[in-house]
């Protein structure tokens, strides 16, 4: 492989801020504001198990399409899919997901049907099985097929979920003490740019972001908060850059990983054709670290060529003849 590189820019990327909130606090009304921005061209709303905000059209300045979906899990896919893939004016298109807490329950819905069609394991207390853990696993690789997505959007992004009261757990037990929560996978706090809690209506929280412009020790106060203003705190109306993302890809071809023993055949054959001892070192060293050094096999290899080429090991205390 040979090393790729590049130097960084200095410049602010679009964010994907989550606006979280309680009920009626205004998650949906401060997104559709945003599309009042001078710095933004078109504005996609993706509702997600949640009313068409039509009515928010007669918001001052206000300019935003409904993208319309079947509601299911694939389609909701699509839509993003496809509005990320929107061609772009001079000026970056704004998709609005409303509201990620829907997806994720829908996500969990879908994997709870399945449960229930197999059939197998323990029922809970509403009649339902329990979701195995390959299923958990979709639904977290569902979800963050959705966030890929977004993350190709070169342009603002806003999505909204819901934020609970609810106890703090010790020890599988609810304690008298409260936080809140994000209700949604538990990446989408790690996985968003900048959050804005809004844990009653008219007061706003900046309770993480990812900038060298805005720098919190706690959870801020954002008076008079608009997502205009917060772009502007960030630079953006400065200029962007364009967001990257050090993306990794699962193997999606179903092959199963290397068995011990496939790796101490291959070990074996590495050591064999080791041609000095500083490379034998190295060998000796990643057996260690793939925890098969200790197998009689890779013991036997290391120490017949060992012997062939000589220790690579030296007493460096002791005495030197003059």
């Amino acid at each position: 492989m040979t090393l790729t590189t590049r130097k960084p820019t200095g410049m602010p990327s679009w964010p994907i801020l989550l606006l979280a909130g309680r009920e009626k606090a205004g998650k949906t009304w401060a997104a559709i504001t945003a599309s009042t921005s001078p710095l933004i061209g078109r504005t996609l709303y993706i509702g997600i198990g949640e009313d068409d905000p039509d009515e928010y059209a007669l918001i001052p300045g206000a300019d935003f399409d409904i993208v319309v979906h079947d509601g299911t899990y694939p389609g909701i896919l699509d839509a993003i899919q496809a509005a990320v893939a929107e061609p772009v004016g001079e000026k970056p298109t704004l998709i609005i997901v409303d509201s990620m807490t829907r997806l994720w329950n829908l996500i969990s819905d879908n994997m709870q049907e399945i449960a229930n069609r197999r059939a197998k394991g323990r029922r809970n207390s509403n009649g339902d099985y329990t979701v195995s853990t390959d299923l958990w696993n979709t639904a977290a690789t569902q979800w963050q097929d959705v966030m890929d997505a977004l993350r190709l959007h070169n342009g603002p992004v806003i999505v909204t979920a819901r934020l609970d009261s609810v106890a703090v757990m010790e020890n599988g037990q609810p304690t008298t003490q409260k936080e809140w929560k994000v209700q949604a996978h538990k990446s989408l706090v790690f996985d968003a740019s900048a959050i804005i809690e809004m844990r009653e209506r008219g007061k706003f929280l900046i309770t993480g972001v990812k900038s060298a412009r805005i720098q919190l020790d706690a959870p801020k106060a954002f008076p008079d908060f608009t997502v205009d203003r917060l772009w502007a705190d960030l630079g953006l109306s400065d200029g962007t850059g364009e967001r990257t993302h050090a993306t990794v890809h699962a193997d999606r071809t179903g092959a199963e990983p290397a068995s011990t023993q496939e790796r101490v055949a291959k070990a074996a054959t590495l050591i064999a054709a080791a041609t000095d001892s500083a490379a034998l070192d190295k060998l000796e060293d990643l057996a260690k670290t793939r925890g098969i050094a200790g197998i009689a096999e890779v013991k036997a290899a290391l120490e017949s060529k060992r012997a062939e080429l000589g220790s690579s090991l030296t007493d460096h205390w002791a005495t030197q003849e003059s």
